[in-house]
């Protein structure tokens, strides 16, 4: 049975801070997934956030608070809206794509989702008011990964960080030539 409050970190603002709140656990609607996080990973972008920087004033526009933030994260799946696909059941563990793309316009139907025009961000307070900095969270399906493999949470959550990386070096296609990441 699921707790009917969590425990959850809350940007509630424009300002230096995060709150440490109980908020009660939300109910999947439509395809939404309820998931227990498991382990989440901080990005520079929750750091820039609370401190409240250039930065993060920079990418906070058209933000929705209070949000909780968090997007690097892996979970279980405790609980499926009426409408998410029979893949999707309770038990299985999942990874997010924190970038919400509207699959429409010019960019989604060119593949190149990453850099939607209409793109809303989980763990960002885009379009979506959840993130992983929570005990439990709501996750579309459609942006929901499972994990095929046994890796464990502490690796799993740096998921998404690889994927970026993956993502770039796609772009830049270096094959047969030397480069250095850092």
């Amino acid at each position: 049975m699921l707790p009917a409050s969590m425990k959850a970190l809350v940007k509630e603002g424009p300002g230096t801070s995060y709150e440490y709140r109980e908020l009660p656990v939300p109910a999947p609607q439509g395809d939404e997934l309820l998931v227990k996080v498991g382990k989440v990973a901080l990005c520079g972008s929750d750091i820039n956030l609370y401190q409240w920087n250039k930065v993060a004033q920079a990418v906070a526009k058209h933000r929705t608070y209070p949000f909780t933030p968090g997007h690097e994260m892996v979970g279980e799946i405790v609980a499926v809206g009426p409408e998410a696909p029979p893949k999707y059941a309770v038990g299985k563990r999942v990874c997010v794509e924190n970038h919400f793309y509207c699959g429409h316009c010019y960019q989604c139907t060119h593949d190149l989702p990453h850099i939607c025009q209409n793109l809303n961000q989980f763990g960002h307070g885009k379009g979506t008011v959840y993130g992983g900095c929570s005990e439990f969270t709501i996750i579309p399906a459609k942006y929901a990964y499972l994990l095929k493999t046994n890796l464990d949470d502490t690796r799993a959550a740096l998921l998404e960080p690889c994927g970026v990386a993956h993502q770039a070096l796609e772009e830049i296609n270096p094959r047969g030539d030397d480069i250095l990441v850092q």
